[in-house]
C-alpha cells in the first residue's frame, strides 16, 4: 500500500511541474501544490488538511493548530503534530538550512481504516528513515549523542513510513492504522 501511495504522490508532484524557485523576494511555494486524490482503502477517503508551511520554525505552531482543527481525536492529533514537528523541524534546520522563502507541503487524508500524512519539500535528497542515526536507547539521556531520536519516535507512532526523492524534492508518506471508528 505505501509504495502505491508513494507512486501516486510522485505522479502528483511531477504533474504539478518543478518547484518554482522564483527570483522575487516572495516565498517560494510548491507550484500548484495539490496532491492527487488519495487511494486509501475504500471509497470513504477524505482530504482533511492541505497546507503549505512556510519553512520557518515559528510556522509549525500554525500547522499544529490546523491539525488540531482537522483531527477531532485529540490523541491522534497529538501524535500527528509530534511527527510533523519532528520531520518539518529537521527539514527546515538540516535540509533547507534555514533558507528563507521556502515551503513544505503537508496533506492529511483519512479513511475509516487509515490516516495518511504526505509531506513534500524541495530540500536536497534525504531519507530520514534510512539515513538518520539509530539512537542507543540503553544510554542515559545525558550520554546519548544528538540525532535520530525524533525519527525513531515517528517510526514508533506510525504504522508505515517511507521517503523517496523524485528529482524535485523529498516525498514522505506516513500511514497510521485507525483502531477505532474516527469521525471526519
Amino acid at each position: 500500500m505505501i509504495l502505491e501511495r508513494l507512486e501516486v504522490f510522485k505522479q502528483a508532484a511531477n504533474s504539478n511541474g518543478p518547484i518554482n524557485m522564483a527570483e522575487s523576494s516572495k516565498p517560494t511555494q510548491i507550484k500548484n501544490a495539490q496532491f492527487k486524490k488519495s487511494r486509501l482503502a475504500g471509497h470513504d477517503a477524505k482530504v482533511l488538511l492541505d497546507y503549505q508551511v512556510p519553512a520557518r520554525l515559528e510556522e509549525i505552531e500554525k500547522l499544529a493548530e490546523a491539525v488540531n482543527m482537522a483531527l477531532l481525536d485529540r490523541d491522534l492529533a497529538f501524535s500527528v503534530n509530534l511527527c510533523l514537528d519532528e520531520l518539518i523541524t529537521n527539514t527546515i534546520v538540516h535540509g533547507l538550512k534555514g533558507a528563507a522563502g521556502r515551503f513544505i507541503h503537508v496533506q492529511i487524508n483519512m479513511s475509516n481504516e487509515w490516516l495518511e500524512i504526505l509531506l513534500k519539500d524541495d530540500a536536497p535528497r534525504f531519507d530520514p528513515f534510512m539515513q538518520a542515526p539509530v539512537p542507543n536507547l540503553d544510554l542515559d539521556v545525558s550520554e546519548r549523542p544528538i540525532g535520530g531520536l525524533g525519527v525513531h519516535i515517528v517510526k514508533k507512532l506510525m504504522d508505515e513510513v517511507h521517503a523517496d526523492y523524485d528529482g524535485t524534492g523529498n516525498l514522505i508518506v506516513l500511514l497510521k492504522r485507525l483502531h477505532h471508528q474516527v469521525t471526519m
